[in-house]
């Protein structure tokens, strides 16, 4: 028996309403101990906060963990320009929690963020530039990259679930609409009206 646990943002967390992946997991593979530290709103930085007790406390022997739209958002809506995390401070963190569960000889593998639509429960944060001349995903796409580009050199599996979301739906947004009505969390569709729950404004 194995323990298994999922640490991440709100795309990881247990939601009401929504499957999480953590619970198809549970479902499959009953012989194993499933663990969600899936918090909303998290970045790598924030969540390196609580890695010691949500994460190594726990002792698991593999890590499923993803990030990437917190760390990525850019709080237009507080004038800025920039993402809350820069590349190499998103990267860090993910090098450290890497660093750490080999540490304690556990697996790992890095899922990443689906892609974003700017709703219009979101446009009040983020409905300007940079996003509206260069698109809700293009910083984004770029810690994706980032990330990916790291796990590869550090060997980790990867389960591109941006891209496959792109590739199920032509990488149309009235198609990711349907399967992402709320920001960029897949939510049933009698929630759209729902606050966004993903690229949410930062405590910071």
């Amino acid at each position: 028996m194995s323990k298994i646990l999922f640490f991440g943002d709100s795309i990881t967390a247990l939601r009401k309403n929504v499957t999480a992946a953590s619970e198809l997991f549970a479902a499959r593979y009953p012989r194993h101990v499933i663990v969600n530290k899936g918090v909303g709103g998290n970045d790598t930085g924030l969540a390196r906060e609580r890695f010691q007790k949500d994460v190594l406390d726990e002792r698991p022997d593999v890590l499923i963990f993803s990030f990437g739209c917190n760390d990525a958002a850019i709080d237009v809506w507080k004038g800025k320009t920039t993402p809350r995390l820069t590349i190499e401070e998103y990267l860090a963190n993910l090098q450290f929690f890497i660093d750490s569960m080999r540490a304690i000889d556990a697996a790992m593998i890095f899922f990443t963020p689906p892609p974003m639509i700017l709703l219009d429960n979101l446009k009040p944060y983020y409905g300007g530039e940079p996003y509206l001349t260069r698109g809700f995903n293009f910083m984004l796409d770029r810690f994706i990259a980032a990330a990916k580009e790291l796990m590869a050199k550090e060997k980790i599996p990867v389960a591109d679930v941006n891209a496959a979301f792109r590739e199920i739906t032509g990488n149309d947004e009235g198609k990711l609409a349907a399967f992402i009505p709320t920001d960029c969390t897949p939510t049933p569709r009698d929630r759209r009206s729902s606050a966004a729950s993903c690229v949410r404004p930062s405590r910071r």
